[in-house]
């Protein structure tokens, strides 16, 4: 290895190298990461030719580069899911129809109106489709891939044995076509019907192969010094493990180097060194690289190039030699620390009215990694205290939970009691989904018997059409399962206040859209099933969806009334969080949803330590545009603070986040607004 060699990550040194995938916790600097790796990787080879892709829906490659093009040799793509379907279907459609009608009892009418439905999960499959042709190509020497949040990457990546399972359903739909073929004709001649099919396993298995080639692909996980980072990163870990991904680095991102004089940086570097400290045990078997904080936020090619300079092996020697001794502040290793604001009450600005007992559904949503899980657990905690006698339900519908972390308490997928009111839930995607399977199977298994006694008929490939049809469901199906759940919750009338924590900004905006989707979706089979009802007919499955329809419903009606719900976001002061909100409130305005309430979480506190004041300037034109552009919700500043994890500081927290209506004995608020019928007013 060459001098100096040693300063850089091994993705960035590796030769052969053919795909370079950046995932993590939201918020944890993915984006940067991976651009700053594609612009190194291009300028380091001139004369190849690089591509950088963004797979999450809420893109933010074109905010991270500031407007500015990329270098010559690299090329940038924001992947847009509808157009990437409207070139698959003019290039596949026609294959799709004709496996149905041949596969199928279904007429034309009927499979153009089903090819026609959208599709949750479309953001992964296009994605991965665009990923595989440009594998394919090999017109690039290395796609860099900037993934969604944890939960949906890793969703992603199964993918391509999830879409060898739909194209071996999709080939079952054809075994029936070619055995009567060869009962009149003698033999079956492929055609471009099965040529598609081949295709597309053969290069579904080759990604699958790039994809565990340690030699040819990386994953690199981001992630920060901090607690619930942590959690995700060793989850997802496990999770690429079994996977089979190849995993040597893991970027550790915003070490702050170590204060002196100011009790918010020796907080926080004491926080950092007691997380390095655990993550350094964790993640033992992996090359940890360290990435500083940088006093301005990383936009622009300029900047971004200068990145990976700056990356140091995260040992403690090594970071010592270069920022100085991480563990100063008094206690040394294993220091326990205080809060460096001490009421924390002083530690929200301008704290948002408190919400009215009508309000039967919060939605606490934005950017990943703004912190909306921690809001969510602290106002649900408030919420149970403030409404004594009420009962409220905390829901995780993100894929990657972290509840548990947050709490300090086991949660699963069962209603747990957390407090006094309060109860929570992180749906398990994938166990209800079994559940629905097993109970479609049972009666599919009593219709075909019945069939087959009265009729005498060998109906072998009509049965597996029909058994293999639900491994063709979208990988957008935990939408609809959270969906589903949380509106038999609400039917059930058990919980007078529903608290939910949402997936980052783009999951989230296909989750509200998920009502109208799933209503075009009942309509669509419910009238399959009455048209087909004298050959195929499953009446439990039918009441389902009757009754599914009408819940669906009722919570599309409690979401747009802004007396019974609203969605809170939260947001922190940099540019692509600020442009991310923006896209998240029009969203919400589009579909009528309430936003009343806008928290700016991390943001520095007034100070005259060099660099807390230097965080602030940075932070000020931003926390200045939401006052301005927010005139109409209010705005409240959450202040980078201790993580609140625990019932009793996160209750303590929630506190400080509302004021009540009335109340005098608690910290004024700058042009307060309150809750009335259309959200909020001044």
């Amino acid at each position: 290895m060459k001098a100096g060699q040693e300063a850089r990550p091994e993705f960035l040194r590796m030769e052969g190298l053919r795909l370079l995938l950046f995932g993590g916790k939201g918020g944890v600097g993915k984006t940067t990461c991976a651009a700053a790796a594609a612009l190194c990787l291009a300028r380091k080879h001139p004369a190849r030719s690089f591509l950088l892709v963004s797979t999450d829906p809420a893109h933010s490659l074109a905010d991270c580069l500031d407007g500015c093009p990329p270098i010559e040799n690299l090329t940038l793509r924001e992947l847009d899911p509808q157009e990437s379907l409207a070139r698959f279907k003019a290039r596949h459609g026609e294959h799709l129809r004709t496996i149905a009608l041949r596969g199928t009892f279904l007429d034309q009418a009927d499979v153009a109106r089903l090819l026609d439905l959208s599709v949750p999960g479309l953001d992964e499959v296009m994605a991965l489709l665009e990923i595989v042709a440009w594998v394919k190509e090999e017109r690039y020497a290395c796609i860099v891939v900037d993934t969604a949040p944890a939960g949906h990457t890793l969703r992603l990546l199964a993918l391509p044995a999830l879409m060898r399972q739909w194209a071996s359903a999709l080939d079952a739909m054809l075994a029936k076509h070619r055995y009567m073929a060869r009962l009149y004709r003698g033999a079956y001649r492929k055609d471009a019907v099965d040529l598609y099919l081949e295709d597309t396993v053969a290069d579904l298995t080759n990604l699958w192969a790039l994809l565990r080639s340690p030699g040819r692909c990386r994953f690199v996980p981001v992630m920060l010094a901090e607690a619930l980072s942590i959690h995700v990163t060793r989850v997802m870990l496990g999770d690429l493990e079994r996977l089979g991904l190849p995993v040597r680095d893991v970027v550790v991102n915003r070490l702050l180097a170590a204060q002196s004089g100011c009790p918010a940086c020796v907080d926080w570097t004491s926080r950092q060194t007691v997380a390095t400290e655990e993550l350094t045990r964790v993640f033992s078997t992996y090359s940890l690289w360290g990435l500083p904080l940088f006093l301005e936020e990383v936009r622009g090619t300029e900047r971004l190039s200068a990145v990976w300079e700056h990356a140091r092996p995260l040992t403690q020697a090594a970071w010592i030699d270069e920022h100085g001794a991480m563990n100063d502040a008094p206690g040394g290793s294993g220091i326990r620390w205080r809060p460096a604001i001490n009421d924390q009450r002083s530690a929200v600005g301008n704290p948002a009215p408190f919400p009215p007992s009508s309000m039967k559904l919060l939605l606490f949503a934005g950017k990943g990694g703004v912190g909306k899980t921690t809001l969510a657990c602290a106002s649900a905690l408030c919420l149970a205290q403030e409404w004594s006698g009420k009962e409220i339900l905390l829901f995780s519908i993100d894929p990657a939970h972290s509840l548990a972390a947050c709490l300090g308490c086991e949660i699963g997928p069962q209603e747990v009691r957390v407090a006094p009111g309060l109860t929570a839930i992180e749906l398990d995607a994938q166990a209800e989904y079994e559940r629905l399977k097993h109970d479609y199977a049972d009666e599919l298994s009593g219709v075909f018997q019945r069939v087959t006694g009265q009729a005498r008929a060998d109906l072998a490939f009509d049965r597996e059409v029909m058994e293999r049809m639900l491994d063709l469901a979208p990988p957008g199906l935990d939408e609809i399962l959270a969906l589903t759940r949380i509106v038999a919750l609400m039917d059930r009338g058990r919980y007078d206040h529903f608290v939910l924590d949402t997936a980052p900004t783009g999951h989230l905006l296909r989750f509200l859209e998920m009502p109208e989707l799933i209503e075009k979706w009942l309509r669509t089979f419910f009238g399959l099933f009455l048209k087909y009802r004298e050959v195929f007919w499953l009446p439990k499955i039918s009441q389902m969806m009757v009754e599914l329809s009408k819940r669906v419903k009722s919570f599309r009606r409690v979401l747009i009334d802004s007396k019974q719900a609203a969605l809170l976001a939260v947001t922190i002061p940099t540019e692509m969080a600020y442009e991310e909100t923006k896209d998240l409130v029009a969203a919400c305005k589009r579909l009528g949803v309430a936003v009343p309430i806008l928290f700016v979480n991390m943001v520095t506190p007034p100070s005259r330590c060099p660099t807390c004041s230097a965080l602030r300037r940075a932070e000020a034109p931003l926390l200045g545009r939401y006052e301005a552009v927010y005139a109409g919700q209010h705005v409240a500043q959450v202040f980078r603070q201790n993580e609140p994890r625990g019932l009793e500081r996160l209750r303590t927290f929630g506190r400080a986040l509302y004021v009540a209506s009335g109340s005098h004995d608690r910290v004024p608020t700058k042009g307060r607004k309150q809750w009335d019928q259309t959200g909020i007013q001044r």
